[in-house]
């Protein structure tokens, strides 16, 4: 779904935070040769930066990078307290 059919939900201010986040990502993943698939790509990634506006999240910045590791998979890791 493009990002302007959140129109409803989202200020203009937003959308427009969020398209740039979304077209930097891009950007960063076409230039590093990492698309595979161009449409699941750009949608993944518009998932990623709506679900983060959608709690509030409005820095593009922010909405970059959280969209690309959520693009690779990165999982952060968690030390976990070992029961002894």
């Amino acid at each position: 779904m493009p990002l302007k059919q959140h129109a409803k939900f989202f200020a203009p201010e937003t959308l427009t935070l969020m398209e740039m986040a979304l077209e930097r990502a891009w950007q960063k993943l076409k230039s590093h040769r990492d698309v595979t698939d161009v449409e699941a790509t750009r949608r993944k990634l518009a998932r990623t930066i709506v679900a983060l506006a959608a709690v509030g999240e409005t820095n593009p910045t922010k909405l970059e990078q959280i969209a690309l590791l959520a693009y690779r998979g990165f999982r952060v890791p968690r030390d976990i307290p070992q029961n002894g």
